[in-house]
């Protein structure tokens, strides 16, 4: 309800030209680097994350679970394409879901076995630990986001999974 209504506040306060508002709705911004943390999100980065840091991913949901994920490269092209659109282009809501990749889990570790191999690398294991929690919480959210409104403005299509995966390696590990 609190992101809602901040959007409807940009949107007021953009319409009367009170400042020149935009507003972005994430999905799930992968790779996250660091330790898993206690969110229900976390296995989306941690399916990467564990196996490239050699150590084996605990995962509470479907390996058929689907979810819509960004690279964090992307968000904040994202951003930045959104902050620079042409003001005429947007509208009265100001309010854009980032486009995003809707995949499953298994999808999620297909890309990160190809990257692991076509870099040499030994992965951790992805081991099925399911948490009816967990799995309840992310069964009622959105398993796919609609950014066709940020495209028109100009933000970028994400890049490819296997190019995210790859953004992390390069970015977070040592190699």
């Amino acid at each position: 309800m609190t992101k809602v209504i901040g959007e409807l506040m940009i949107n007021d306060y953009s319409r009367k030209g009170f400042l020149d508002g935009r507003s972005a709705r994430l999905p799930t911004v992968i790779i996250r680097p660091g330790k898993p943390n206690a969110a229900a999100s976390s296995w989306a980065s941690g399916m990467f994350r564990e196996p490239l840091n050699g150590e084996t991913c605990y995962l509470p949901v479907h390996r058929d679970q689907c979810h819509p994920v960004l690279g964090y490269r992307e968000v904040i092209n994202s951003f930045i394409a959104l902050h620079e659109a042409d003001p005429a282009l947007l509208g009265d809501d100001r309010a854009f879901g980032l486009p995003s990749h809707r995949i499953t889990v298994s999808e999620g570790i297909a890309a990160l076995e190809k990257v692991a191999d076509e870099l040499g690398l030994k992965i951790g294991m992805v081991l099925d630990e399911p948490d009816p929690v967990i799995q309840g919480i992310v069964d009622s959210w959105p398993t796919a986001t609609d950014g066709s409104r940020a495209v028109k403005v100009g933000v970028p299509e994400p890049a490819p999974l296997e190019q995210i995966i790859r953004d992390y390696i390069s970015d977070f590990l040592t190699t």
